[in-house]
């Protein structure tokens, strides 16, 4: 099958993907738009958690525009959205467009992209390799495969759906591939959903970052509305260097959130510890009791904790199985994208208001037609807003447009 040169495959139908698939029906691309979930999937999955940044920066101009032609009530602009208002009321409504609908694909798993009649290794560098058209391969819910064609992809599938391991250098620790099908790895809903699991319990939660930070600040307020309820806290920094002050931090949900975990993590709340400078080496699991023994490695010496629950908060990474026969160049320190992650380690920058965008050079893939935008073009880099990814669509878009000469919609 050779597909029209206007056939945009996209992955992943959150904010960059539904953004690019607004954008790039103006410019006149048959687009199909494939999510594995229902359409915002991910940030449904932390719905309850509150966003640092307002409305007026997670609206892209695209999806904005056509919501205004439909009679969108545009939320408050400088209101910060939870996961599950931007989901309910940006993502959904979008794709519920009567233009846009009949393009997004629910529940339909990309589970592999590849060349129709070239392997990995084909055509090194060679533009021949662009005639060969996407080829991919698409589950649905009941395990049934098709194959779809496109001239254009772009992965912006993001990276939540594949958390970071718990143990020392970033590899599973101890049992913990056994164990982690029964532990957390995202943000709970701790005051909420998952109430029960963490009310009068002990909780070990694991990692320093605002994923941790936010769960942490959950469990110290339960704590003083669920009698017994207890956590330890372990980081690989040590208290004085985690979660550092932003001067004159512009968001202000941010600095409210570090400025909390800061304070349990030099003993404000009693029901909660923190070990600060540990790696965790492994962990037990105690069926009788149904408590784990977490071992912890501190300048060298073991530190066990016992606890009913772990909650597991490192980060996330991206899925390059999807594009592993694909001439993706990754970079070996943040698994972004090559020429990404060397603009972004060049640029020194410490916090995503401060990362500058980069142009469409920077976001070119050895496999010509495919661009990886979004969280997942970051890898490992947490500097991510939505606002670049933006930025990022209307570039890729722009420069596929003009490279395959696609007429704009009238």
């Amino acid at each position: 099958m050779t597909p029209a040169r206007n056939t945009l495959a996209i992955i992943g139908a959150g904010p960059i993907g539904l953004e690019a698939a607004a954008l790039a029906m103006d410019h006149g691309f048959d687009v199909h738009l494939f999510e594995q979930g229902e359409v915002g999937s991910h940030p449904i999955a932390w719905g309850h958690v509150q966003m640092f940044t307002p409305w007026r920066m997670n609206v892209g101009p695209a999806s904005r525009q056509r919501l205004a032609r439909a009679g969108w009530a545009a939320p408050d602009p400088e209101q910060c959205p939870t996961g599950l208002e931007l989901a309910e009321r940006l993502l959904q409504p979008l794709a519920a467009l009567p233009e846009i609908k009949p393009r997004v694909h629910a529940h339909a798993q990309v589970v592999h992209a590849s060349r129709s009649g070239a392997l990995k290794g084909d055509l090194i560098g060679d533009a021949r390799r662009g005639e060969h058209p996407f080829r991919l391969l698409v589950r649905d819910p009941g395990g049934r495969e098709s194959f779809l064609h496109a001239h254009s992809l772009i992965d912006a599938s993001g990276v939540y759906a594949r958390p970071n391991w718990a143990g020392d250098g970033g590899i599973p620790a101890r049992s913990e591939l056994y164990l982690a099908p029964q532990m957390s790895y995202h943000v709970d809903d701790v005051m909420g959903a998952r109430r029960a699991r963490y009310a009068g319990r002990r909780t070990l939660v694991i990692g320093g970052g605002a994923s941790a930070a936010t769960s942490v600040a959950a469990l110290a307020e339960l704590a003083q509305q669920a009698p017994g309820t207890t956590a330890v806290w372990a980081t690989r920094d040590r208290v004085a260097d985690l979660l550092p002050e932003i001067a004159d931090d512009p968001l202000p949900e941010r600095r409210a959130l570090h400025r909390r975990a800061r304070e349990i993590a030099r003993g404000a709340d009693p029901a909660l510890a923190h070990v600060g400078g540990a790696v965790v080496e492994g962990f037990e699991f105690n069926s009788a009791t149904h408590r784990y023994r977490a071992t912890l490695m501190i300048g060298g010496e073991p530190r066990v904790e016992e606890v009913d629950e772990v909650l597991v908060n490192t980060g996330f990474g991206p899925d390059d199985s999807i594009t592993r026969e694909l001439q993706v160049h990754e970079c070996y320190a943040t698994r972004g994208t090559m020429k990404l992650a060397t603009a972004l380690i060049g640029a020194k920058s410490k916090d995503c208001l401060d990362t500058p965008a980069f142009g469409i050079e920077a976001l070119r893939n050895p496999e010509p037609g495919l661009f990886i935008l979004g969280h997942k073009s970051y890898g490992r880099n947490p500097n991510f807003l939505l606002e670049t990814g933006y930025r990022q669509v209307a570039d890729v878009v722009a420069t596929l447009a003009q490279e395959l000469a696609v007429p704009a919609k009238a």
